[in-house]
């Protein structure tokens, strides 16, 4: 009797065991956008990133590619930024996307208006620096920035202080070379492209 009893017991336990399984299988499958916000809401953004992408591959949302990126930079993977980056900066629904974020961030810590487009081109250029193409991480840097503006947290700010961090004397000289081309108008930008081109002159008079 006690032996039934006990197998009994092992089967009621592997049959619940099967259905959590079986639920867990189908939530993952069929709600990642929740699996996303509980793995994000523990921090590990590199299991998001998988979960926002198995959402985007649903949906092809731009705003669910944003997600992909957002959580791409947050686990700091290079290999993630550029392949979402890339992607959202061609995605038809970007300008919707920035015009989203930037209302909902407002403004930079400076006080200068937040601008998403220039934290995603930032992003993605620095991650191309980090895997080796510097070239292309310079040219998408000042690309993005244009030549008539200097303004907080640009592309070109950003990929700066990744390539000062290294005292990459050879890639700030083709910095400076983007920067003597910049003329902005602004006395704040025109301030903040001064103190960019001399932490980067230091850096190539010293290699």
């Amino acid at each position: 009797m006690e032996k039934v009893v006990v197998k009994t017991a092992v089967k009621t336990v592997l049959i619940i065991l099967v259905i959590l399984i079986a639920v867990f299988a189908v939530f993952n499958f069929a709600f990642p956008q929740h699996m996303a916000s509980l793995t994000e809401g523990i921090g590990n953004y590199s299991l998001a990133v998988k979960y926002a992408s198995l959402r985007y591959g649903y949906t092809h949302s731009g705003w669910d590619l944003a997600r992909c990126f957002d959580d791409s930079v947050l686990c700091g993977n290079d290999k993630y930024i550029l392949q979402y980056g890339e992607e959202l900066i061609d995605h038809k629904d970007f300008g919707e996307v920035c015009q989203s974020k930037n209302s909902q961030y407002k403004t930079f810590p400076s006080g200068e208006p937040y601008n998403y487009r220039f934290r995603v081109a930032g992003k993605v250029a620095v991650a191309y620096y980090n895997t080796g193409d510097s070239d292309k991480a310079v040219d998408m840097a000042a690309e993005e920035n244009g030549t008539d503006s200097f303004s907080d947290s640009n592309p070109l700010m950003m990929l700066a202080s990744a390539v000062k961090a290294n005292n990459d004397a050879v890639v700030c000289a083709l910095l400076l070379e983007k920067l003597d081309i910049i003329t902005p108008q602004l006395q704040e930008d025109i301030n903040r492209l001064a103190k960019v081109r001399t932490s980067l002159s230091a850096v190539t008079a010293q290699g």
